[in-house]
Formats: C-alpha cells, structure tokens, sequence
C-alpha cells in the first residue's frame, strides 16, 4: 500500500480544517433525542467481541492473504478499485459514508459494482440544501428507499429532475438489508470486531466534523489501534486512492454503523 496520510493524537489539529476545495458536513448524534437502541431499523450490535489478544495475529493473518476490506475494495469493480466517492465540496459527508460502506459490503457479497449516487440521498433528506447530517440518517435513508446509480442519479447533480418513479424503482434495488448500532460506550471492542469480520463501518467522528466509510484495522499493539478510512473527497492529495490512516483516540468513531447486509441485485 503506497504511503498515505496518517492523522493521530499529534498531528490532528492540522487536518481539522479540511483541504482547500474540500469539506465535512458532520452534525454529531443528539442521543437525548437518539439514544441508543431507539433506531427504527438498526439492531444493537449482537456479534461475539473478538478479543483484544487476538487483534494483532488477526490483523497479520489478514494482510498475509490479502483478505482486508481494503483489498475488497481494490477489486471491487470488475477487477479494478471501487472509486473513492466525491461529496465535491458540499457538506455531505455523511450520506457519502454510508454509501461508500454499501459499496464495500455489496463487493464482500460478490455482488456487481452498482456505481451509487449519495447525492440522491442528501439531496432527498435536505431538500436540495448543503446542509450536514451524520453517518445514521444517510444509512436510514438507505435501509427505507435504498440508493440509485448514477445513471438515474447522476453523480454530485443537485437537480430536482432526477426524483422521478424510474430513480427510485432503481434505489430499490440497492438497500441496506441489515445493519447494527454500535454501542459508544464499548465503541473500541465492537468496532474492531466488526472490522475483523469483513464489516465495514459507517464511522463519524466529532474531533473531525466529519463522517467516513472505515474499512480495516490495520495495526493493534496492544494500546495503539490504527484503521484505513475510506474517504468522501476523492483519490485526493496525500491519500491512498481515497484512504487514509488513523491512529489512537482518533480513530476510534464516537458514533457508528455497520452495514452487515446489502439487497442482492443486478445494477
């Protein structure tokens, strides 16, 4: 994997602000209005918890036969990288993630790549405004109407145009099936369960103001996680065609969704 960036505990005040052209969108959780459990069609995180002594031979075993989502992902359109989703300097982050991790997820289940449009979603939920949200309601959004290709919505269009019967009879087709609620209070073990067991993780983090797909942990030494995101800004400078690294407390997610099931489909 050639060297991308890795944002931790020492350097991340310098990637607060997002690249020139670029941006975040995330609105945290208000879970005294959201608590957890209270999600129409998530379950509480029900997996057996990975222990942590068994982390860093996982890790190794699963980079030594290329089996990561990371290397799901780079195969995952006929052979090739599913391409790095581009929220094109609107606050979208957040339907971007969850789409992003539907992509991975239909590529674990050896579906065809169906080249999904999150700005049908956004623009859907926030009538056509730049306005953020968090990781949740794009992934709700998914599981009731699911998400169209961009040859019904096309990629970044902001048009009222293509909310039209033919669009969502196509989302349908791509819907989040089954999905679960980590629960923040035992964020760390539940996350890199998911992770080690081909799941990826709709993850918003508050230091960030933003939301991402994460893919892999990549490092355990027995204090110090270290994942792969996937980003939302494109195969962007400093990136690894969209991934990036994060180390310590900044990679673990205050919030998060795992998409366990996508619909199968054709396009």
């Amino acid at each position: 994997m050639p060297q991308s960036i890795l944002i931790n505990d020492s350097n991340a005040h310098l990637h607060q602000a997002p690249p020139p052209g670029y941006a975040k969108g995330l609105i945290p959780r208000d879970f005294s209005k959201q608590p957890f459990g209270s999600l129409l069609f998530a379950v509480p995180f029900n997996l057996k918890l990975i222990p942590q002594s068994e982390w860093a031979d996982r890790i190794a075993a699963r980079k030594a036969a290329k089996a990561q989502l990371t290397d799901v992902r780079n195969t995952g359109m006929y052979g090739q990288p599913i391409p790095a989703r581009d929220q094109n300097g609107k606050g979208y982050c957040w339907a971007h993630s969850g789409v992003s991790a539907h992509l991975v997820a239909r590529a674990v289940a050896n579906e065809p790549y169906a080249d999904l449009s999150a700005y049908a979603v956004a623009c859907i939920i926030k009538n056509y405004r730049d306005e953020g949200g968090n990781g949740i309601d794009g992934v709700e959004f998914q599981a009731q109407r699911g998400c169209p290709t961009a040859q019904y919505w096309p990629q970044q269009s902001m048009s009222s145009a293509n909310d039209n019967a033919n669009t969502w009879a196509n989302a349908a087709l791509h819907k989040y099936i089954s999905w679960m609620e980590l629960d923040p209070s035992q964020m760390l073990d539940q996350f890199v369960t998911c992770l080690l067991s081909d799941i990826p993780v709709v993850s918003d983090f508050n230091w960030w103001s933003h939301s991402v797909c994460t893919l892999d942990a990549d490092a355990w030494d027995g204090k110090t996680l270290t994942t792969i995101i996937l980003n939302s800004w494109g195969n962007y400078s400093g990136s690894d065609n969209g991934t990036v690294k994060l180390q310590g407390q900044k990679a673990i997610p205050d919030d998060a969704v795992a998409c366990l099931v996508t619909s199968p489909s054709q396009i």
